[in-house]
């Protein structure tokens, strides 16, 4: 099995939202940073897009609409940790 650690954060966000990480816009950043914060994760619905991970929310395009979430490591290490007991 292979992990794209580039996509898994923000896959467990909208996973954990109820949402399809292949259908659904996420951005995993800092809100509060402005538009200046770098991204840490993108959802495969922005990379078809040809967003790129690790970029910055202003370098995305105004007219892509997309939900934002804050970083949660937290979180993505019980997941990961989940997946690899499996």
């Amino acid at each position: 099995m292979c992990i794209d650690l580039k996509s898994f954060y923000a896959s467990v966000k909208c996973v954990a939202r109820g949402y399809d990480p292949f259908q659904v816009p996420l951005v995993v950043a800092g809100p509060t940073r402005g538009d200046g914060a770098i991204t840490l994760a993108i959802s495969p619905a922005l990379k078809e897009l040809g967003i790129k991970n690790r970029c910055r929310i202003f370098e995305i395009q105004k007219q892509i609409q997309y939900n934002i979430a804050m970083p949660r490591m937290k979180k993505y290490i019980e997941v990961s940790t989940q997946i690899y007991s499996i």
